[in-house]
């Protein structure tokens, strides 16, 4: 009898997790903030296309989580094919930090819809 989640994949699966949580947060500050605006305009010379990564969280998020996954090559298969296993588990981790920057700026909006309809409440009620 084999083991679904065994100590190996559960540490595969925290480690795709954690790198998935990275991958989100580095992919909106570097595509989002105020920091990294110099860095966009600067990828702005290289070309259209240099200039849409830096400015695209979801290509960027594609870059990070490539990138950890040549450092921490966590495997959540095993099906005899290293890099079948290895693509399966960066994808994986990919749609994971999809899913947390598409809740993460669904947080965002909705907190700056808040701040816009605050602000015309305000200017309602000092207009009278």
């Amino acid at each position: 009898m084999t083991t679904v989640f065994s100590p190996e994949t559960l540490n595969a699966l925290w480690t795709c997790f954690v790198m998935a949580l990275a991958a989100s947060s580095i992919a909106i500050s570097i595509t989002q903030g105020e920091l990294f605006a110099p860095l966009r305009q600067y990828a702005q010379r290289f070309g259209h296309m240099t200039g849409h990564l830096f400015q695209c969280f979801f290509c960027i998020s594609h870059w990070v989580v490539f990138a950890g996954m040549v450092f921490y090559h966590p495997t959540l298969t095993h099906s005899g094919f290293v890099l079948v296993d290895w693509i399966l588990a960066g994808f994986f981790t990919l749609t994971l930090s999809t899913l947390v920057s598409g809740l993460l700026f669904k947080v965002l909006l909705t907190g700056m819809a808040k701040k816009v309809r605050d602000k015309e409440v305000k200017e309602i009620f000092a207009g009278k």
